[in-house]
C-alpha cells in the first residue's frame, strides 16, 4: 500500500519574504559599521643633485574603525587626471599607511581638493576629501662633484654618509651656510632637511 508523506505546514510567501529580511537586518546590525577615525597626509621631497632630478612625495596614514583586514584604497589627485589603487594592510595598532605616492620625477603633486575611497572586504565603502597643498620648494644643497663639497643653505640638516655597500659610516649635525667635503671613503650622501621635510641623495 502506498503511504502518503505528510509534511509539516510551510510559511506563506510573504511570511518567508519577512524572514528573509529579518536576517538580512540582524546580520547588517551585527557588521561594524566602516569609519575614519585619523588622516594624516604628509608631502616630502627626495632630491638628487648630481643627477639633476626631484620627485615629490605623498604618504596617507589613517585609522578606521572595524575589523584590520586589508583594505582596497583609490585615491583621486587634484587635477581628478591621475589615480591610484592600493591595496592597504594595518599594523598592530589598527593603522594603515599607503604611499609615498607620485606623479614621477620633476612632476609636482597637484593641488587642491583630493578623493580617497576606501573599499573592505564586507562590501562597504567610505568616501573622504582631503587637501593637499604645500609651499614653494627652494632647494638648499648643493654638489660640486669637482671638489666632492657639499655646500648647505640657510638652515641646519642632518647628514649621513655610506660606503659603496650601504653601510653608515657617519653621520654629521651640518650648521647653516657651511661647506662640508665628503672623501673617498664615502659613495653616497644623505642630507635630511626638516624644515623642508627634503632628502637630498648625492652619489660622490
Amino acid at each position: 500500500m502506498h503511504m502518503r508523506t505528510r509534511c509539516g505546514p510551510s510559511l506563506p510567501p510573504r511570511h518567508s519574504a519577512a524572514l528573509l529580511l529579518l536576517l538580512l537586518l540582524l546580520a547588517s546590525c551585527s557588521r561594524e559599521e566602516l569609519a575614519l577615525v585619523d588622516l594624516q597626509t604628509k608631502v616630502a621631497m627626495q632630491v638628487y643633485p648630481t643627477e639633476g632630478t626631484r620627485e615629490q612625495l605623498l604618504t596617507l596614514v589613517f585609522s578606521l574603525t572595524g575589523e584590520p583586514t586589508e583594505k582596497q584604497v583609490h585615491i583621486v589627485a587634484g587635477n581628478q587626471k591621475s589615480s591610484w589603487v592600493v591595496k592597504a594592510r594595518s599594523d598592530e595598532k589598527s593603522t594603515y599607511t599607503v604611499g609615498p605616492l607620485s606623479m614621477g620625477p620633476d612632476v609636482l603633486l597637484p593641488k587642491g581638493q583630493w578623493s580617497l575611497s576606501i573599499l573592505s572586504s564586507d562590501g562597504q565603502t567610505l568616501e573622504e576629501v582631503f587637501a593637499v597643498d604645500y609651499p614653494t620648494f627652494k632647494e638648499l644643497v648643493a654638489y660640486d662633484r669637482a671638489t666632492h663639497t657639499l655646500t648647505l643653505a640657510t638652515t641646519e640638516a642632518l647628514l649621513s654618509l655610506y660606503d659603496r655597500d650601504g653601510a653608515l659610516l657617519s653621520t654629521h649635525l651640518l650648521q647653516p651656510d657651511s661647506d662640508f667635503f665628503i672623501d673617498e671613503t664615502a659613495e653616497t650622501a644623505v642630507v635630511y632637511v626638516e624644515n623642508q621635510d627634503a632628502t637630498y641623495t648625492i652619489t660622490r
